[in-house]
């Protein structure tokens, strides 16, 4: 399911574990636990009535729901986001028994965040590896058929949006937690694109092809806007290529190098 609403979620997420932090005064953890949850149940709603739908009007509901939360949050009746100047806010520290980690650290933060990163990454791998996943797996691959076999395709698939919607308002929580701000901006429906961007490069029905993606996107920008402002042309240039010549993106050609060599070490 091609979502163009999870900037709606990330944006929950990042506002989520700000007011966690800022109003209710929890901890690290059961703030990163608020931005879930909220995010969560957001996609719950969103995906009763996206998931009804298929291919193309799905990738339009969702984008009428992102654009429209942003249309709502900007208006001046909802001050408490702060506009798209942004709300700053003091990261408290995170206590692990006798040991206080002070996170406006940049190294303590980057590590605590690598840390939730790699249980989210294991979090993934064992849905994928357990019957929901494998469930998810048949439905991606025939709908009809595993309609047929008798799963309910519009349970399963809003189980799917809503562990989406979970994971998407974790990664707002965590980009909060680097950055120590919330902006309207993480609700724009451009957030939505890059993640797909990011995904299609790397990759899309791996887990390892949105981090390649990522890491592919983010380390290229740095170092063309260092001496070209074309970055964003050029990577569309790329997303082409690699949409036309090699599908599978980045994971795609790796697993087809493999493939071959192993099948001419056989040989």
């Amino acid at each position: 399911m091609l979502s163009f609403g999870q900037s709606i979620f990330f944006g929950a997420g990042a506002y989520s574990f700000a007011f966690a932090i800022v109003v209710a005064k929890l901890n690290i953890v059961l703030s990163l636990c608020f931005a879930i949850l909220v995010p969560a149940f957001f996609a719950a709603i969103i995906g009763l009535v996206a998931v009804r739908t298929r291919n193309h009007y799905f990738m339009i509901i969702t984008m009428i729901f992102s654009v429209v939360v942003l249309m709502v949050l900007q208006s001046g009746h909802w001050r408490f986001t702060g506009g798209y100047g942004g709300i700053p806010f003091e990261i408290p520290k995170l206590q692990l028994g006798l040991v206080d980690i002070h996170l406006e650290i940049q190294q303590n933060s980057f590590y605590f965040i690598l840390c939730v990163f790699t249980l989210a990454l294991f979090f993934c791998k064992r849905i994928l590896d357990s019957p929901l996943g494998m469930v998810f797996l048949s439905i991606r691959e025939n709908e009809e058929r595993a309609r047929i076999i008798g799963y309910n395709i519009y349970r399963y698939k809003l189980i799917a949006f809503i562990l989406s919607g979970a994971l998407s308002g974790l990664a707002g929580g965590l980009y909060a937690v680097n950055f120590r701000y919330t902006n309207l901006v993480f609700f724009h429906w451009t957030t939505s694109i890059n993640v797909i961007v990011a995904t299609v490069i790397g990759g899309a029905g791996t887990l390892v092809g949105p981090l390649l993606g990522t890491s592919f996107i983010i380390l290229f920008k740095e170092y063309m806007t260092s001496w070209s402002h074309y970055a964003g042309i050029i990577i569309g240039v790329i997303l082409i290529l690699i949409v036309c010549l090699s599908p599978g993106g980045f994971a795609g050609m790796i697993l087809n190098f493999y493939s071959k060599k192993t099948n001419r070490n056989k040989c």
